[in-house]
């Protein structure tokens, strides 16, 4: 009896398992802001805003991952308007302007462009 209760308790457990969804969600936050400077290895965002947050400026250092509405990639100038997609709970280095790492950044995608 207790041979069987095994058993089904095993087979119920792997069962349940295999039927479980291991999918990882990545929650993000958005942010907004203007196209201040382009150079080769980073770009320049003023007037970055997060929800209900102060506008600053900040400093991405990333070379890839910009696009336009439509998902192509594009390349960046100033004054453009973007969104930009981020990891959620990204770090802000203390910096002048700040900066946020390219690691925590989705992309940045060019509005109305």
């Amino acid at each position: 009896m207790k041979k069987t209760s095994i058993i089904f308790i095993f087979c119920a457990l792997l069962f349940l398992t295999a039927c479980s969804t291991t999918e990882k969600q990545t929650q993000t936050t958005e942010a907004t802001g203007t196209i201040e400077e382009v150079e080769t290895e980073s770009i320049l965002i003023k007037n970055f805003k997060e929800k209900n947050d102060p506008e600053s400026s900040v400093r991405f250092q990333i070379t890839d991952k910009y696009y336009d509405e439509a998902g192509n990639k594009i390349k960046l100038t100033k004054n453009d308007n973007v969104k930009i997609i981020l990891t959620k709970d990204f770090p802000i280095q203390e910096t002048h302007p700040a900066q946020i790492d390219s690691k925590y950044v989705q992309k940045i995608i060019v509005l109305n462009k």
